[in-house]
């Protein structure tokens, strides 16, 4: 005789990976005090994180909720649960318009899933029938298997539009939250949110059509020009023209040392003016992964600020720690830095060594104080920056220039390096600068910064004003 499972378990049953009882068994070996487990704030930050990627990138959610990123394949299909916990993660963030769409998606999933279990209820009630009429046969099966549990974890379509009509409303969209609203109570007449929120949504919802008559067109959620065009330099939409691009020119560079005569150093020009370039192979992987392993120990999230004074900040997400130059590996790194740049290390900062994980990111900022003389008089302004690549990045994490409209990609083993001021140590604010969000992967760079005092004889200053030139780039602002 057929032995019949419940259409939960039906569902479920494809979805249950072999090995779990086996890592369940060896996570259960793990002392209570050794675990830390993610906390609600990270739970909200990686939502975040997911829903910025998808918004900078343009990728469209139902391709992310089913593995591909793209066009291609990275992870398995995203359940409804799974979608309602990322709306309802971004919804206690706050971030109610991103909270929409991926409750929209559950909502999509969620009915999706419906169809197939009543799809399954009717093959299981045909399997009933032909069960009792082959009661004799014992050799009928009916071709569905048994077992005792059910959908886990689970949804429901009413607690997704419980909170998608709140989403919506305070998304600042009040009559299509009403109109989710209104096919809550169609399933569910005396549901009390629904009953609740319909009191709130309908007086607002006139509002809006009344307004649509005086003030025409919609200008919510306009971003800035700046944030714009960060987007468009790090999706690729916008990029250097030919006319940007002419005189820019690679080459191999000596640096008038004998040390780099026999082997000079790969010098590709990115922008004239600020002067930006990238330098090929010039760290190696010995020192890669000495830099890595020696900073792990003291890696924790990163502040905006000086060492000293520091403070998180959601503008930028990753982790960093700091380095010196005591040891030998260290050292030649040091050298090298300032054969590169022809600056001093005297007054340089320690390396930051910086990890961006997926989502990680840091918005559009300048290396330079505004104010040097009342932030640091003794050390003076940071007047060039020197960013190692530690590795390569599968998909984003490029540096985006936004006013030069240059992305530099990530590529191991290569240094980038720009000054931050004119030749008359003003701010140059077209060097305004972001990392944009890891897609996939991981991003370790290692930042050195040099300051303007002690570098007289390296770089004498121009008397003569000239940052005039970047003044209507500070117009712009950062966000």
């Amino acid at each position: 005789m057929c032995s019949l499972m419940p259409i939960q378990a039906f569902y479920t049953s494809n979805f249950i990976l072999p090995d779990t009882n086996g890592l369940y068994n060896e996570s259960s070996q793990i002392p209570d005090d050794e675990v830390t487990l993610p906390t609600v704030d990270d739970l909200r930050g990686a939502a975040r994180g997911l829903s910025r990627l998808q918004q900078l990138y343009k990728l469209d959610i139902t391709n992310i909720t089913k593995g591909y990123i793209i066009d291609q394949k990275y992870s398995s299909e995203m359940s409804a649960y799974n979608c309602y916990i990322m709306g309802k993660s971004l919804y206690e963030s706050e971030e109610y318009l991103a909270a929409s769409e991926w409750l929209m998606e559950a909502l999509n999933k969620s009915e999706e899933m419906e169809k197939s279990l009543a799809k399954q209820e009717n093959i299981i009630n045909w399997c009933n029938d032909n069960v009792s009429n082959h009661s004799e046969d014992k050799d009928f099966n009916c071709g569905i298997g048994s077992a005792e549990c059910g959908i886990f974890p689970y949804v429901s379509i009413t607690e997704i539009l419980e909170l998608l009509g709140s989403a919506l409303y305070y998304a600042d969209r009040p009559e299509l939250a009403l109109l989710v609203n209104s096919r809550l109570l169609s399933i569910e007449p005396g549901n009390e949110i629904g009953l609740s929120n319909k009191k709130m949504f309908q007086p607002q919802a006139n509002i809006v059509r009344r307004m649509r008559f005086i003030t025409p067109g919609n200008e919510q959620n306009k971003k800035s020009e700046m944030q714009n065009l960060y987007e468009q330099v790090c999706n690729g939409e916008v990029e250097q023209n030919m006319e940007m691009k002419r005189n820019l020119n690679c080459h191999l560079t000596n640096k008038n040392l004998p040390y780099y005569i026999l082997g000079p150093l790969k010098m590709e020009e990115l922008n004239k003016d600020p002067p930006v370039a990238v330098y090929y192979d010039v760290i190696y992987n010995e020192e890669i992964k000495e830099i890595i392993e020696t900073s792990k120990s003291g890696i924790e999230r990163s502040e905006i600020g000086d060492i000293d004074e520091g403070t998180p900040d959601e503008v930028r997400i990753s982790k960093n720690s700091w380095l010196g130059y005591d040891s030998p590996i260290m050292s030649r790194i040091s050298q090298r830095l300032a054969d590169i740049t022809g600056l001093s290390m005297d007054m340089s900062e320690e390396m930051q060594v910086a990890n961006y994980g997926i989502g990680g990111y840091y918005g559009t900022h300048y290396d330079f104080s505004e104010n040097p003389d009342e932030e640091n008089p003794k050390d003076g302004n940071r007047i060039l920056t020197a960013m190692f690549y530690l590795n390569n990045v599968d998909l984003g994490g490029a540096t985006a220039f936004p006013h030069l409209r240059l992305a530099v990609p990530p590529i191991k083993h290569s240094l980038v390096v720009w000054y931050n001021l004119h030749k008359s140590l003003e701010p140059d604010y077209r060097t305004a600068h972001a990392g944009c969000p890891v897609l996939k992967g991981s991003k370790w760079i290692g930042n050195v910064w040099f300051h303007t005092v002690g570098q007289e004889l390296n770089r004498p200053c121009d008397l003569k004003p000239d940052g005039d030139i970047s003044k209507p780039h500070k117009a712009m602002g950062l966000d």
